[in-house]
C-alpha cells in the first residue's frame, strides 16, 4: 500500500512493498510541509511557474532532507507527455537542479547505480514506479492519459529488460496517487483511444465519458509479465483530496506540483 507519513508538518508517501527490501529510500509527495505561498501552498517542486525558485529549492531540500537524499544530486527531466525513457547515469547528478537540464524530452528515467536519485513530477498524471529487486535497478515513469494510450508503462517494463536484464517477475510494480475515474471526465476524442480496451477502463455517466487511468495501467503491466502480488495500486484521487494533493484539473491549473523520488542504496 501507500502509507501516508506525517512528521514535523511534513507529510508523503511511501511503498511498503518497496521500503520493506531495504534496496531503495524513496517517496511521493504531498502538498504538506514546504515554504511555498498562494497556489503553490506548501510543498510545491515545480519550477516553471510563478513560484519563486529559491522556494521550490527549499522545497526540494526539505524533502530530501527526510528521506535522507542530497537535493543537489537530484536528477529531473523536461516531461511532454510522450514515451520517451531515458537511462540516467553518476554523471546526470544535478540535472535540472544545479545544472542545465540535458532531459529535454523524457516521461521516464531509469538507472542500474546507487546513490542516484531520479525524480518525475504530477499533478494529477499517474506516478509510476518499478524495482527490480535481482539485479538492483529502478525506473519511473510519468503516465497522463496520452502516456497511457501509448503504454509507457509497459515500454518502461521492456526497456529494463533490454538494458538491465529485467525479468517482469522480479520486478515490484506501483501506481500512485492520480486522478481517478470519478473525476476524470473526457471528451470524445479522448475516449476514443480507450474504447478498444480490456472491459472497466472507461464508462459512461449521463453524456460524458470517465476513464479510469489507474486501471488501463494495471492491466497494461499485468499484460508484461508483471505478477499481481507484486503490483501495488494506491487508488487515491488527487482531485477528491485537494487539500492534501495538487490537481490541475480542481484548480485549473492553478498548482504546484508534486514529486515521485526514488534512490537506489
Amino acid at each position: 500500500m501507500f502509507r501516508l507519513v506525517r512528521k514535523n508538518g511534513l507529510s508523503y508517501y511511501v511503498i511498503d512493498s518497496f521500503e520493506k527490501t531495504g534496496l531503495v529510500k524513496h517517496c511521493f509527495t504531498t502538498r504538506e510541509g514546504g515554504v511555498s505561498e498562494n497556489e503553490y501552498k506548501a510543498l510545491n517542486l515545480r519550477f516553471n511557474c510563478s513560484d519563486k525558485r529559491e522556494n521550490v529549492l527549499k522545497n526540494y531540500k526539505i524533502i530530501c532532507d527526510a528521506i535522507d537524499v542530497d537535493y543537489k544530486k537530484l536528477v529531473i527531466s523536461k516531461q511532454v507527455h510522450e514515451d520517451n525513457i531515458c537511462t540516467v547515469t553518476i554523471e546526470d547528478l544535478g540535472n535540472g537542479i544545479t545544472k542545465e537540464n540535458r532531459f529535454t524530452s523524457a516521461d521516464g528515467l531509469m538507472c542500474n547505480e546507487t546513490g542516484i536519485p531520479i525524480v518525475t513530477l504530477y499533478a494529477d498524471c499517474v506516478p509510476l514506479y518499478f524495482l527490480d529487486v535481482k539485479n538492483k535497478a529502478i525506473a519511473m515513469s510519468h503516465s497522463g492519459w496520452k502516456g497511457t494510450v501509448k503504454n509507457i508503462s509497459a515500454k518502461t517494463v521492456q526497456k529494463m529488460i533490454d538494458e538491465f536484464n529485467s525479468k517482469p517477475e522480479n520486478i515490484l510494480a506501483a501506481i500512485g496517487p492520480s486522478i481517478g475515474e470519478c473525476h476524470f471526465e473526457v471528451g470524445d476524442e479522448v475516449a476514443y483511444h480507450f474504447m478498444e480496451m480490456p472491459c472497466g477502463v472507461i464508462k459512461k455517466y449521463g453524456e460524458k465519458y470517465h476513464v479510469n487511468l489507474q486501471k488501463t495501467i494495471e492491466n497494461q503491466l499485468l499484460s508484461v509479465g508483471i505478477l499481481k502480488q507484486n503490483l501495488t495500486v494506491s487508488g487515491i484521487c488527487t482531485f477528491c483530496n485537494s487539500d492534501l494533493l495538487f490537481s490541475h484539473r480542481k484548480t485549473n491549473g492553478k498548482r504546484g506540483n508534486m514529486a515521485a523520488i526514488m534512490e537506489l542504496i
